[in-house]
């Protein structure tokens, strides 16, 4: 794992996204290294951290998550909405609900798919 995750840090190496992907292998005790990789400034690296978290059920990561609901890139903001919903951690309603109010309907759709999983009775909308 540190091999991938020291090539992963080689910012020259323009498919660091695939990094994301190996790491994803190794499920839980790559949770740090996925979490590191939510700031990269790569969006497909962002993109795919994030994806990872969430199919390795990383609980712990949702605060790191949350705040890419404001990143630059709708499509890290889709992923990271769609990931909050898979982890389910009601932590997330909130932030959730807020994107609701202010982005475009392509991540609302993923916000609001994630409230519906996080909170089965409803959109999640009292709090």
């Amino acid at each position: 794992m540190q091999n991938i995750v020291a090539a992963l840090a080689k910012k020259e190496n323009l498919e660091r996204w695939k990094n994301v992907v190996d790491l994803e292998k190794y499920g839980q005790p790559a949770t740090e290294f996925l979490v590191q990789a939510l700031a990269d400034e790569d969006r497909w690296v962002r993109y795919l951290a994030v994806d990872a978290l969430a199919n390795i059920g990383a609980s712990n990561s949702v605060d790191s998550i949350i705040s890419l609901l404001r990143d630059p890139d709708q499509d890290v903001r889709f992923a990271a909405a769609a990931a909050l919903g898979k982890i389910g951690n009601p932590k997330a309603i909130k932030s959730l609900q807020e994107v609701l109010k202010r982005d475009n309907g392509y991540v609302k759709i993923a916000a609001e798919e994630a409230l519906v999983k996080i909170s089965p009775q409803g959109t999640g909308s009292t709090s």
